[in-house]
């Protein structure tokens, strides 16, 4: 299975995004990310923008929902994404209410869950009985340097798991070299290609070289 790739646009304005977009790196990824501090600043209604800008890419609400999931979740899932994000640091009970909000709307949206921080293993056996999409696990952007062996352990531990598992935070061309042999379901790039002096042609690079890898 080759890996997608999934544009995160982490930038703090539509304008930005835009900016990016316009270079028609959209062509090369797999997957457009509406990002965590675009949303948090500026609201719900970028997903449903970028609905709209996008009609046939596959679009991520990437919000981290930790609570309050008929609220935040109704709000986001009226965007109509395909994918969103819920935190693993969450009660189940609020991932109930995003299914819930999901099925009001009769949306097959995708939920995926954030690895980020403190979060157990323990807890998958439910993620999967609650129809969770993908495990996605985070290598904090507050964190420096890149994926250590310890990370790297742990996502080769996860990939056993029975969810399709992605990999985020601090990947570019070179990191990729780390994830040989490791059956990620998804890489997710942000300032990588989105900081790129071509944004389309550093994604058509990534993918060459993922393609060469997992092909």
């Amino acid at each position: 299975m080759i890996p997608k790739i999934q544009l995160a646009l982490d930038c703090l304005c539509t304008e930005d995004a835009i900016k990016v977009l316009a270079s028609g790196v959209a062509d090369e990824v797999d997957i457009v990310e509406c990002g965590y501090c675009m949303i948090a600043r500026e609201g719900a209604r970028v997903v449903k923008y970028f609905r709209e800008m996008l009609p046939n890419k596959q679009l991520l609400a990437d919000l981290k929902i930790v609570d309050a999931g008929n609220a935040i979740g109704g709000a986001l899932l009226d965007g109509r994404p395909d994918h969103t994000t819920i935190l693993c640091a969450c009660e189940p009970g609020t991932i109930d209410a995003v299914i819930e909000e999901r099925e009001k709307r009769n949306l097959d949206t995708k939920l995926q869950i954030e690895l980020y921080g403190h979060w157990s293993f323990d807890d998958i056996p439910m993620w999967k009985e609650k129809g969770i999409s993908q495990l996605t696990l985070q290598h904090s952007g507050d964190k420096p340097g890149g994926w250590d062996e310890e990370e790297l352990a742990t996502l080769k531990k996860l990939v056993n798991c029975g969810i399709p598992v992605a990999a985020t935070g601090h990947i570019d061309y070179d990191e990729l070299d780390k994830f040989k042999g490791i059956p990620v379901s998804c890489f997710i790039f942000g300032s990588a290609i989105k900081n790129a002096k071509d944004p389309k042609a550093e994604a058509k690079r990534i993918r060459e070289k993922i393609e060469s890898i997992w092909g």
